[in-house]
């Protein structure tokens, strides 16, 4: 094998080169506190540090969302907080109300802060969240949800409750809709509600009891119509939903018109039905799982409807009490009708500050869970952050202990090559 100068030169500067790359990878990783800066420094390291990354990543998104809808649900509970103490305030107006005592200038008085109370509800309902998006809009953030006009208050929203990924296949709600939340709740009692038929002419109003037996009760409607015996008495009697009359031997609380005929009209017959009750003012009725009273003085012809509950609004139930409150009774029928309406309304406010503590237990139940949620996505970040500096952080002592000696070598290489490029065969001849 031929040995000549030039291969002599080259092997040398290839070595000084190796060297120097060596030397700055090493101080490469010191600069950056890394001892895998590209795949190239570890490809089976690398590629472990890369899916690493992507599981932060997604934990990342992961608590953002939580963030948000934290943030999100804290405003809507205090939100609804507020709703609460108004819808409160609201009743302590109807009750006042209520009163007889009560003139019509005071009355007046009472509905002109209804109506303010209803547009500062009508506010709360358009609240938006930190995003600056409308809060009960459901996925229409950017429409402001409702509006009052000359027909009361609208919903311009929809039914979509938004939901966020928290974790792997676990997704939450970050909010409730306008529509959840303010205008589909149940009249009456939740179950049934109460009215007297127009055309009434006494002084009679009617209230649904809040005791429902719901495996007794189908669904189904009745009708009260009053009337009066040959003595004088005030009598009434109960209709189905197929305008037939109810047997009183299945309704508890009435007292069957005694004058009423019951005798069979063949011999040897069981008597007939009781269809006829005398009237009793604040007698608890109860048939197929409900219950009502009526209070006053009805008159004969007057009637009264049970039936299956309704949807109302929140705002629709303070325009109804507030428009009521504003009408001027002329005689003990109008005051009876206002009666009525106010009782309605105090039932319906029931029913909407229960509503929103249904609410308000959901949201405090979510933050609960997401504050479970957040520690643990918080623990599963920190332990993946650990695992890949495990992976990829450089051991500064071995770091530099091995750059002093790679530029030793370095050192010495060039050295080297330095000796060996004076040697040449002219300084002998």
């Amino acid at each position: 094998m031929r040995i000549s100068t030039q291969m002599l030169f080259r092997q040398g500067i290839d070595g000084i080169l190796q060297q120097q790359a060596r030397a700055a990878a090493t101080q490469r990783q010191i600069a950056t506190g890394q001892r895998v800066n590209k795949p190239s420094d570890d490809p089976v390291a690398a590629a472990r540090i890369q899916e690493l990354e992507r599981s932060l990543a997604q934990q990342d998104v992961f608590l953002t969302n939580i963030g948000r809808i934290e943030q999100r649900l804290k405003t809507e509970e205090a939100v609804l907080t507020s709703a609460g103490e108004l819808v409160q305030r609201v009743r302590e107006l109807a009750v006042q109300a209520s009163n007889d005592a009560i003139g019509d200038r005071q009355r007046e008085l009472i509905a002109i802060e209804m109506r303010d109370r209803l547009e500062e509800l009508v506010s709360i309902g358009n609240t938006r969240d930190g995003d600056g998006e409308f809060l009960f809009g459901g996925a229409q953030k950017e429409t402001r949800p409702f509006e009052l006009g000359p027909a009361g208050v609208s919903y311009r929203g929809d039914s979509v409750q938004r939901e966020l990924l928290i974790g792997a296949g676990t997704t939450m709600a970050d909010g409730d809709t306008g529509d959840q939340v303010f205008m589909r709740i149940r009249d009456g009692n939740g179950t049934v509600r109460v009215a007297q038929e127009a055309g009434n002419t006494g002084a009679g109003f009617i209230i649904a009891e809040p005791a429902v037996n719901l495996s007794q009760y189908s669904g189904e409607s009745f009708r009260v119509e009053f009337g009066a015996n040959a003595d004088g008495d005030t009598t009434f009697r109960i209709l189905d939903g197929n305008g037939d009359p109810v047997d009183l031997s299945t309704v508890q609380g009435v007292t069957a018109d005694p004058t009423e005929d019951l005798t069979p009209p063949v011999l040897g017959d069981p008597p007939l039905p009781a269809t006829v009750a005398l009237f009793e003012p604040g007698q608890t009725i109860r048939l197929a799982g409900i219950g009502f009273r009526i209070e006053g003085a009805p008159e004969a012809n007057d009637a009264f409807v049970v039936e299956p509950s309704r949807f109302e609004s929140m705002f629709d139930t303070i325009g109804q009490l507030a428009a009521a409150l504003e009408t001027k009774p002329f005689d003990a029928t109008d005051r009876a009708g206002i009666r009525q309406q106010i009782n309605d309304a105090l039932g319906q406010l029931d029913n909407a500050e229960t509503r929103i503590l249904e609410v308000r237990a959901g949201v405090g139940g979510r933050l609960n869970t997401l504050d479970d949620i957040n520690a643990t996505r918080e623990e599963v970040k920190l332990g993946l952050t650990e695992l890949v500096s495990d992976i990829r952080d450089l051991d500064f002592a071995e770091a530099v202990s091995l750059l002093q000696q790679q530029l030793f070598t370095l050192e010495a290489a060039q050295q080297s090559f330095a000796a060996l490029q004076g040697n040449s065969l002219f300084r002998f001849i």
